[in-house]
């Protein structure tokens, strides 16, 4: 997968501007962006408060971004603390391979490697890069897991595609990122555009499938008591919802932690709780029939 870098951020003694940019972005992609980030930085002393960092997905015309908003780890010549817009864009071509390789971004996501734009440059030489166009990094995605690398070249059948006519609400927390991946593998076939920690006034202005608002309750855990038949809970509340999301056995970021050596076995998961339901299922009918059949075997022995 090849992507590109962006970042929007400060340096020693210089202001706040693009200093990198992906090439043939457009005009628009960057206003987007830049009012992203204004809306980020309004409410930044409320994001601090969170045990994790943003996390935007933002589909244009002719790129598809995604990008963190929160501190560097630099200073200004004041002493004060640098923020920054940084992250990664695809073109149309990679889309379906963003969206395959998110799970494992998710994942090392608190490392801020994949996004973290300013870990390559120099800061004190930063005061003079200026839109600085990005080259072509690559993502080599057999470098991650068989399995994932085989997922690309799989097509999903559009019938499994959900339609969706109301937001999904998760946490803004650890939980909520795994919440965020479930998402991702079970519901949505494509990138879509998703805000995780977000404020009411972004909400208005853009329009996040995915949403994890700063501050709030996951509306995925105000809603755990409205189960459907089979026991599965659904992610999106609200109505026009033409089906429920099934609880997504085994972690789909806890595969690609590299903490995790082992891995989860998501076969044997699968096999396992299917196994589960349809002995809980077929129990009580087969109990059923053995008290009926023991009752006709005492009728026919009174009559005779």
């Amino acid at each position: 997968m090849i992507y590109q870098e962006l970042l929007y951020s400060r340096s020693l003694s210089k202001d706040y501007r693009w200093m990198i940019i992906p090439s043939k972005v457009s005009p628009e992609s960057l206003k987007a962006l830049n009012q992203l980030y204004n809306l980020y930085d309004k409410y930044k002393n409320t994001f601090s408060k969170a045990s994790v960092l943003p996390l935007y997905c933002l589909n244009h015309p002719e790129m598809t971004f995604l990008v963190s908003c929160g501190l560097s780890n630099h200073k200004d010549k004041d002493g004060r603390d640098i923020y920054c817009l940084q992250g990664m864009c695809v073109t149309q071509e990679y889309k379906r391979h963003l969206w395959f390789v998110l799970p494992w971004i998710l994942a090392n996501y608190n490392t801020r490697d994949t996004l973290n734009v300013w870990r390559n440059i120099d800061f004190s030489q930063a005061d003079d890069i200026v839109r600085r166009a990005s080259g072509d990094c690559f993502f080599k995605l057999d470098q991650l897991d068989e399995s994932l690398a085989a997922l690309t070249k799989t097509q999903k059948s559009t019938a499994e595609k959900l339609s969706i006519h109301e937001p999904a609400y998760i946490s803004f927390n650890k939980d909520g990122l795994k919440e965020l991946s479930h998402l991702l593998v079970s519901a949505y076939h494509d990138c879509i555009d998703f805000a995780f920690g977000v404020t009411p006034e972004m909400v208005k202005n853009f329009d996040f499938k995915i949403i994890a608002e700063t501050g709030s309750r996951s509306k995925r855990e105000n809603t755990r008591d409205m189960v459907t038949a089979d026991g599965a809970s659904s992610l999106i509340p609200g109505h026009g919802q033409d089906k429920a999301i099934d609880e997504f056995p085994g972690d789909p970021i806890a595969r690609f932690d590299p903490k995790n050596k082992g891995g989860v076995n998501r076969t044997n998961v699968l096999r396992g709780s299917s196994s589960s339901r349809i002995f809980g299922q077929y129990l009580p009918r087969f109990l059923s029939l053995l008290k009926i059949g023991k009752k006709l075997k005492r009728s026919k022995s009174s009559s005779q």
